[in-house]
This record gives C-alpha cells, sequence and structure tokens, in this order.
C-alpha cells in the first residue's frame, strides 16, 4: 500500500510539472483541463482497485459458473468463494463464513477455509423438496485487517419426487402378526440420498412401527406393519412424502380367532329376593378376547342358569320378559356380552355360565341372592357396658350396637338406617349398617336422670315379621306360623305394657288385634297387631341401661358360716340396680387378723360386677378353719372410677 501511495504520489508530480511547462514542454505551452481531469479518473480507478477482494460464484460439482443461480433440488450445486489481495494476488487459508436463510437454503458448512488458488467451496442444497423461494447468501473474510463482504442471490425450485411400489415380505399373515414393508424413493429420476426424504406410512388397519422413515443410501424406505385384531381381509397400506403421489400397496390379514372368554363383573353382585324392598337385578358381563387379550366384536356368546338358581326363581330379564331359556348375546365393539338376571322368591347364590363352543366357556362368581330385609327374630341389641357410673355424673359412655340380618342369616344392605332413642340422657340418633349388618350408637350421661335409676333404650329399623316357612319358598303363605307385631313404643316404666305417656314409634302395618303378651324384647302397643304377617313393620329391639354411683350397697344374703357367705352387691341408690360394669369385688380378714390367724379368705367369686343394669350377687369362701369362727370379713367394692365401698361381717 505504501508503494501505490508513493507512485501515485509521482505520478502527481509529474502531471504538474507538465502543466507547468516542465518535462521539456514549450515554455508557452498550455496543457488543457480536459487532459487533467481524465488523468486524474484514471489515477483515482487505479486506486479503487487495489484493494483486496472476495467474490462468490454459484457452480456445480464439476466448477462450471451458473448463469442463473438456480438451485434445483437433487442437483450438485457449491458457493465458491475467492479472495485475492491489492495486486490481485490468491489469499490462501482465508477463513470466509457464510450465512443464509436456513429455511429456504442448507449450507453443508458455515464456513470455509481458501486454498492455495484463494478458493473455498461449500455446497448448498434447497432446505424444501417441494418449495420453490428465493434468499440472499452472505459471505465474509478478513485479509490484512481488512473485512471483505460479498453476497449473491439466488432461487430455489421444488424437485420431482416419486414413490414407487409398495411391497411387504411376506405379504399374506394372520391378524395381530406383523410384516416388512419398504418402497424405494427417486428425485429427479434419481435414487433418493440417505435421509433425503421423509415417508410417512398410514394403513387402512393396523399400525406402522416406525410411521415416518427416512431413505437410506440406496433411495429405500423401511418400516414393519402390525395388525391388530379387527383386521381382515385386504388391508390397504399408503407410503407419502411431501410433493410426491402417494403409493399404495396391499396386504392380506386373515381375521382373528377368539382365544378365550372371560367373566367380567356383576353390577350389582348382590341383589334381594322378588318379595324385599330393594334391587332385584343384575347386569352380568362376559368378554371375549383375542390372543392379545383384546376384546373382539361381533362373537355370539350363549348365556344358561345353572339348575340351583333357576330352582330359586332366578330368570334372565329380555325386555320386560322372564324367562329362564338359555340366551344368544353379540359382544359389542369393547368385546363385551352382557345380560340381565332377575332374582326369585329364593335366596340363593348365582352362577351363570357364558360359552362360545362347547369348549370354550366361562362361570360367573360373586353373585347371591338374598332375602335382603331385616327379620324381627334375626335383631339384636347389646352395649358394651349395661351400667355406667353416670347416675352423678356426667359424661360417662357406653356403646350400643343393634345388629339384624334377614330371615336366611344373611346380612342385609349395608347402608340400612337404624334408629335410637332414650327415656334419659343422650344417645347418637341414628347410624348405617356396615358390611356385617352392624350398627353402633354412643349414649352419654346427661340431663335428668331417671328415680329408678334405669334408662330405657330402643333402636328400630324398617324390616318384616319373622315366620315359620313350612314349605321353603321363602314366602309367607296363609296357614304359616308369624310373629305378628304391633306399634313400637318405649317402655319407659319397665313394666312390659304400654302406658299413657310412653313414646310410640308408628310405621309400617298396624291393626287392632292383640298382640302376644310374652313380647318383653319386642314392645308392641296394645291391640295394634294386624292378624297377617307383613313385610312392612318396625323391627325393634330395646335393652335397660343402669346409672348407677360411685358408692355400693354390700348385705349379706343368708347367713354367714366359717365356710363362708354370699353378698348382694347393688348400688347405694337403688337396690335393685347394680354397680358399673367395670367394678371389682375382694374380700380379707379384718379387724385384728392376729386373734384369728389361721382364718383367711380363698376366694371371691366373681371378682368383677358382671355387665347388667341390675344387683348381683357374689360369694366369699373362707378356709373352714374353726378358728375363722369370730372372724370379721370385710367385703370391698371398687367403682369402675376407683371409689371404695368396704362392709365388715361377723362369722359367729
Amino acid at each position: 500500500m505504501r508503494k501505490l501511495l508513493k507512485s501515485l504520489a509521482a505520478a502527481i508530480l509529474v502531471a504538474s510539472l507538465v502543466a507547468c511547462g516542465g518535462g521539456g514542454g514549450s515554455a508557452g505551452t498550455t496543457t488543457g483541463s480536459s487532459g487533467t481531469s481524465a488523468t486524474a479518473a484514471a489515477a483515482a480507478a487505479a486506486a479503487a482497485s487495489a484493494i483486496p477482494k472476495l467474490t462468490l460464484e454459484l457452480t456445480d460439482s464439476a466448477g462450471t459458473v451458473q448463469a442463473i443461480n438456480a438451485v434445483t433440488s437433487g442437483g450438485s450445486f457449491f458457493i465458491r468463494a475467492t479472495v485475492v489481495d491489492a495486486a490481485g494476488v490468491a489469499v490462501p487459508n482465508t477463513l470466509v463464513s457464510l450465512t443464509t436463510d436456513s429455511t429456504i437454503g442448507t449450507l453443508a458448512s458455515a464456513a470455509v477455509l481458501t486454498n492455495a488458488a484463494g478458493v473455498g467451496r461449500v455446497q448448498i442444497s434447497p432446505t424444501s423438496l417441494t418449495v420453490a423461494n428465493a434468499a440472499q447468501l452472505s459471505a465474509q473474510a478478513t485479509v490484512n485487517t481488512k473485512v471483505l463482504t460479498a453476497t449473491l442471490n439466488y432461487q430455489t425450485s421444488a424437485a420431482n419426487v416419486a414413490i414407487g411400489v409398495v411391497s411387504a415380505s411376506p405379504n399374506s399373515i394372520s391378524a395381530l402378526q406383523s410384516t416388512a414393508v419398504t418402497a424405494s424413493v427417486s428425485v429427479n429420476g434419481l435414487a433418493a440420498t440417505a435421509g433425503q426424504v421423509s415417508v410417512t406410512f398410514s394403513a387402512s388397519c393396523g399400525t406402522f412401527s416406525p410411521a415416518t422413515a427416512t431413505t437410506s443410501s440406496a433411495g429405500v424406505v423401511n418400516s414393519t406393519y402390525q395388525s391388530t385384531s379387527g383386521c381382515s381381509g385386504a388391508v390397504s397400506v399408503t407410503a407419502s412424502a411431501p410433493g410426491a403421489s402417494p403409493s399404495v400397496g396391499s396386504i392380506t390379514v386373515a381375521a382373528a380367532q377368539a382365544a378365550n372368554i372371560l367373566f367380567s363383573s356383576a353390577t350389582p353382585a348382590s341383589i334381594v329376593v322378588s318379595s324385599a324392598t330393594g334391587i332385584k337385578q343384575s347386569a352380568i358381563k362376559f368378554k371375549v378376547v383375542d390372543g392379545g387379550g383384546t376384546g373382539m366384536a361381533g362373537q355370539s356368546v350363549t348365556f344358561s342358569l345353572d339348575a340351583q338358581s333357576s330352582a330359586a326363581g332366578v330368570t334372565f330379564n329380555v325386555g320386560g320378559a322372564l324367562t329362564a331359556a338359555n340366551q344368544s348375546v353379540s359382544t359389542d365393539s369393547s368385546g363385551f356380552a352382557t345380560v340381565i338376571i332377575q332374582s326369585g322368591t329364593l335366596p340363593t347364590p348365582v352362577i351363570i355360565k357364558g360359552s362360545l363352543t362347547a369348549s370354550m366357556l366361562a362361570f360367573s362368581s360373586g353373585i347371591v341372592v338374598t332375602s335382603g330385609k331385616a327379620s324381627q327374630n334375626n335383631s339384636s341389641l347389646s352395649a358394651t357396658k349395661l351400667n355406667i357410673e353416670g347416675l352423678n355424673f356426667d359424661g360417662v359412655q357406653t356403646v350400643l350396637t343393634m345388629r339384624a340380618s334377614d330371615r336366611q342369616g344373611n346380612p342385609i344392605p349395608a347402608g340400612t338406617a337404624v334408629t335410637f332413642v332414650a327415656s334419659h340422657g343422650t344417645i347418637q340418633g341414628s347410624c348405617l349398617t356396615d358390611a356385617n349388618s352392624g350398627c353402633s350408637a354412643t349414649y352419654t350421661s346427661s340431663g335428668q336422670r331417671p328415680a329408678s335409676g334405669l334408662v330405657q333404650i330402643l333402636a328400630y329399623m324398617d324390616g318384616e315379621e319373622s315366620f315359620v316357612d313350612s314349605n321353603g319358598n321363602n314366602i309367607w303363605e296363609s296357614g304359616e306360623t308369624f310373629y305378628d307385631m304391633g306399634v313400637a313404643f318405649r317402655d319407659d316404666n319397665n313394666n312390659g305394657s304400654s302406658d299413657v305417656g310412653e313414646q310410640t314409634y308408628p310405621g309400617g302395618q298396624s291393626g287392632n288385634v292383640s298382640c302376644a303378651s310374652n313380647l318383653f324384647a319386642f314392645p308392641s302397643v296394645t291391640n295394634t297387631c294386624d292378624g297377617t304377617w307383613s313385610s312392612s313393620i318396625r323391627v325393634r329391639r330395646s335393652l335397660i341401661l343402669g346409672l348407677s354411683p360411685a358408692s355400693a350397697n354390700i348385705t349379706l344374703v343368708g347367713i354367714a358360716t366359717s365356710n363362708g357367705f354370699t353378698v348382694n352387691i347393688a348400688s347405694s341408690s337403688n337396690p335393685a340396680v347394680g354397680m358399673s360394669t367395670g367394678s371389682t369385688v375382694s374380700a380379707s380378714v379384718g379387724a385384728d387378723p392376729a386373734a384369728t390367724p389361721n382364718c383367711a379368705v380363698k376366694s371371691v367369686t366373681p371378682t368383677q360386677i358382671q355387665n347388667s343394669a341390675f344387683a348381683g350377687n357374689h360369694t366369699v369362701q373362707l378356709n373352714n378353719g374353726s378358728t375363722c369362727s369370730g372372724a370379721r370379713i370385710d367385703v370391698k367394692v371398687t367403682s369402675s372410677a376407683g371409689t371404695d365401698t368396704i362392709v365388715g361381717f361377723l362369722i359367729p
């Protein structure tokens, strides 16, 4: 550059001298202005051309420069970058960076190093085989700190993509089997290169894996077809790619065969007899599957009842018509065949057979018909503590449980409501039976206490009167013994009959017929029975709960001897009411034991207050020694809350 500037300065100086008449010219001769301008322009052009240059050209694979910058799919095209210095000499090892719109053109490399001829070459191809577009390519290089740039405009064109015949090997398979599928692909009449074309496979029935594949170096795409249980006959398989016409082939698939029939479900699994209140129908489902476990549609399943179910009156319900005849049902799209059964008059386990052929069949399980309703004679009421130390203390609790079953001893439906009422204190008003037909409520001492110390508790639910089934058909018929029930009441005074002021609980059927007299456990209002069996009554049970104080009343029963004696233990408030459940009884030689050294208490029976609302007897046994004569035996009762009551008895 410095030499160039010096040469330029010398030229300017010569020109000046000539203009001044120097250089041998005539002293009187003057050079025209037009000559001066031409010389200056030539000098400027020379200066401009004396800088490094970066040029871009589009060539084919042979290096021939393209007259039109067209990059076509399927062809081989290159960007040629040439770098020369200010003197026009090639500059090797120069890094040339290239960029373009990647959605239109794809460069094999983003940079290239010039060779000894100052040339670097990078292949370019259309990003899309099927879209024609245009873009600009930019290049940059640096020579002696001089940054050089160049651009080249180019256009792309769509290629002619063609998919050959789609073939499968083997071409004939059975349902659930697979086969290899191939197709050839060409671009502009030549085999596609590796990864050049993506082909998508689809089928009229079944699936492909992979669903999309790219061409191999031989221009071939490969995938695997998998048939499903629903495929049969000629299955169309299609290979498609952008810009190409789809190619369709065919695979022959043999229809799947049923491999198994399975019992699926019964909804609900438990129904009640036809005479009871509750659900009397159940939907029974069987499933037909192929070898892969997939449900098969359109399979004919024959349903039949076992002899025991039919004998109990179980039938098929076909559009409202009841029949015990075999039923033929076709499976739905998921492979399920469904039939409805209806209960008869008797409780029974139910077995349904579903069959496809004589050897391909299945049986239901877990289906049952129950009587369903609570039966009066099959009910009971109990308490964890029948006597609590709640006469003088609030908040003392006991748990009461009502249990009931139907007349066959089967559990009644879970969730059946039971109501509890009490003459005094507080009781949880209701509960629902569990799977074992039990229902519990908590009683808490509170409020006004009964003068007798006895609380009346009544529990009831909807149910039926008990009867003796003489002919075994589980239906009460005229002449069969039954246990008539009237209107329920709470026997607050515990005299076994309804009195004015005692609360009644009507429900179900009632009449004006006298009720049996031995209904202490099943209280009925006088003359409210109806003289006939009823399937709608208040199944009820009652019990008496004792409320006791902390102190006991201990009295001698009979006489005391050297062998022992018996005492009655009751609450100090009422001689009929016992001490709280869990209280204990013990005895020991009192006063001065040294006066009767050979006297000893052998046992106390029982040592614990029994679970009862009422007072009870306890026996103290001595060692039968003659020296017990004159001894004092102290009997101690410790209440459930820990209060002691001690009474001494002298042995004659």
